[in-house]
């Protein structure tokens, strides 16, 4: 598309980000503060957005391409999951600050969206929204986790 209008551009992100359940019960001003405080990371394939053990300071949103969720193992590296847009992923470091405890490894090349943890802290409500919203997530992952185990 040529000469793109940003306007439109913001829109569509906007609503995209409308669909990420990370953002769910955000108003529309909260997403359009939020975008702003977003930061565009491309990652070529092969390359990885982080590796496992990395220092952490942002989640992302998963935008366009693919890319795997892996951990290490001893005999080498597992793929826990497989990205797909609207995604989020590395929102424990938001949580907890701690270093990655697995790596995301593009296989196309790839778009996200960061946000760091320091623009939550400049938006208490939007901060707080965000945080439940990570917590219904990860009570999500650890039940289906759970049920995946053998009795």
């Amino acid at each position: 598309m040529k000469n793109s209008d940003p306007k439109l551009l913001d829109d569509a992100l906007v609503m995209a980000l409308a669909r990420v359940s990370l953002f769910a019960g955000l108003t529309r001003l909260q997403l359009i503060w939020l975008l702003h405080s977003m930061t565009r990371v491309s990652v070529k394939a092969g390359d990885l957005f982080f590796d496992e053990g990395d220092q952490a300071d942002c989640l992302y949103v998963f935008v366009a391409g693919e890319a795997l969720i892996e951990k290490k193992t001893s005999t080498g590296w597992t793929t826990l999951a497989t990205l797909k847009p609207s995604e989020t992923f590395g929102e424990m470091a938001i949580v907890d600050g701690l270093p990655r405890s697995a790596r995301i490894r593009a296989l196309k090349d790839c778009i996200a969206l960061s946000l760091k943890s320091s623009h939550l802290s400049s938006s208490p409500e939007i901060g707080v929204e965000i945080f439940r919203n990570i917590a219904v997530l990860q009570s999500k992952r650890l039940r289906k986790m759970n049920q995946a185990e053998p009795v």
